[in-house]
């Protein structure tokens, strides 16, 4: 799959060179991401005691993008890109750490933001039988992240295949597959098919791998991709979009979203408020019912709530939302992808999950309030640009932990030509694994105590481009 992806796209490239009729671009970015935790307790993998993850990265990432059509065609486009980053750690806190349990190396688990490879099947040997040791010794650095070709119609019929970042709700990072869509009116109709799913970000570097898998009785992988259907009505801010999620032979999501946009066109004077109501209602396939993710077992079924409201004044907002799981309803799908718009990845790396929060788990409900606002401040002969700040408050409980958490982040974005944004980000984060559940272990633990952990840290980054 990923070399029929490569070799098209190339064909597509060179093959019309030398025709002479397209115009292109090249474009490169340099950034580094830093985060450091504040809690830097030894690991004891028999009390469940980990420290919170400190690392630091640095990637590089050089594109080209394409127009494949003349100017004449004035309806229709052919788009192409090729890019890819590289990059490496220029920092990793969990390199040398020693179990106490057991006096052994455990193994560093940021492999888990930046490097993971475990072939593109999940099948790679150095998983076992010390996986993060063999997994931080195999992580790969590099991947080529856009490789597509991308045909429109006048924006009323397009199609997309390839690599390239995903715009799906539930479904981020970058894609290899392909989408379609066709527009009827008021009525847009949208498919979308994946087969490989990667990073490429100064936080999340991964090459492209299966995301849902199965082993048949013969021992043979088989990757059915995840596909989705969306069909959106939209009339003066309304939008009512039924639409479907499946991995064959793992689940099948049938969801509704329903909005209202006051101002679809707001560009920062006035007033705006979104309201937002998306159900979610997985079945999950007999074969995965009994397999244990995120502390609890699949089980056969489970609905997801998500309501949020936003307000914009002028140049500030705020809102909130609520996102509620009946059972373990994102244990396979509303992990990869979440159209809730809070990162809630800043868990510990050494917890299940590569440093997921609880709220995606059983039976768990999450209430969040935001506000934030910019500023432009200046000009570019003077280093001016948008000055941007936020504040997010969490509460999560969960059958398997409580958790409080609340950020302050600020940004600057200098004004061209500089493209240079520079951010910090400060996180309280308090963690509460309940009675009966230990960290760093996704199936219950009978008898085990409570634990409270710090999770509170530091995120920063610096991004140039080109």
């Amino acid at each position: 799959m990923k070399k029929h992806y490569l070799s098209f796209v190339a064909l597509a490239l060179f093959g019309t060179t030398s025709l002479n009729a397209f115009d292109y671009k090249i474009s490169g970015k340099a950034e580094s991401f830093s985060k450091f935790g504040f809690n830097n307790t030894p690991i004891n993998s028999t009390e469940g005691k980990y420290p919170t993850e400190s690392f630091v990265t640095m990637v590089g990432g050089l594109q080209v993008d394409m127009n494949l059509l003349p100017k004449s065609f004035s309806e229709q486009s052919l788009s192409a890109g090729l890019g890819g980053m590289i990059g490496g750690l220029a920092y990793d806190s969990g390199r040398n750490l020693i179990d106490q349990a057991t006096g052994k190396p455990f193994g560093s688990a940021t492999f888990n933001y930046f490097g993971y490879y475990a072939k593109y099947d999940g099948t790679a040997a150095w998983q076992r039988p010390d996986y993060n040791i063999g997994m931080t010794q195999n992580s790969r650095h590099y991947v080529i992240y856009n490789a597509y070709l991308n045909y429109d119609y006048n924006g009323v019929f397009g199609i997309k295949g390839g690599r390239y970042e995903s715009g799906a709700d539930f479904y981020s990072g970058f894609t290899q597959g392909f989408e379609v869509y066709a527009k009827l009116s008021e009525l847009k109709l949208w498919w979308f098919s994946s087969y490989g799913r990667g990073f490429a970000y100064d936080e999340w570097l991964y090459d492209f791998y299966a995301p849902k898998t199965y082993t048949e009785a013969s021992g043979k992988v088989v990757n059915l991709g995840v596909h989705a259907f969306k069909a959106t009505w939209y009339h003066n801010g309304i939008t009512i979009a039924p639409f479907i999620y499946f991995s064959p032979k793992t689940y099948t999501a049938p969801a509704i979203e329903v909005g209202y946009d006051t101002n679809p066109e707001f560009s920062g004077e006035g007033f705006r408020s979104q309201t937002t109501v998306i159900g979610l209602f997985p079945v999950y396939d007999k074969r995965v019912r009994s397999v244990y993710r995120y502390g609890s077992e699949t089980g056969t079924d489970g609905q997801t709530l998500l309501i949020k409201q936003r307000f914009d004044i002028n140049n500030y907002n705020i809102g909130g939302g609520i996102y509620k799981n009946f059972k373990n309803a994102n244990a396979h799908v509303g992990t990869y992808g979440n159209p809730v718009g809070i990162d809630f990845w800043t868990a510990s790396v050494y917890d299940i999950g590569a440093s997921v929060s609880d709220m995606i788990g059983k039976d768990a409900f999450t209430g969040f309030l935001y506000g934030g606002g910019y500023y432009m401040l200046g000009n570019s002969k003077n280093f001016g640009g948008k000055l941007n700040w936020g504040i997010l408050g969490r509460l999560t409980t969960s059958d398997r932990s409580n958790e409080q958490s609340i950020a302050v982040n600020v940004d600057y974005q200098f004004s061209s030509p500089f493209q240079l944004a520079v951010g910090l980000k400060l996180e309280y984060f308090r963690d509460l694994t309940k009675e009966g559940y230990k960290v760093g272990v996704s199936e219950p633990v009978p008898l085990q105590a409570q634990d409270v952990s710090d999770r509170s840290h530091m995120m920063a980054y610096m991004r140039y481009g080109f």
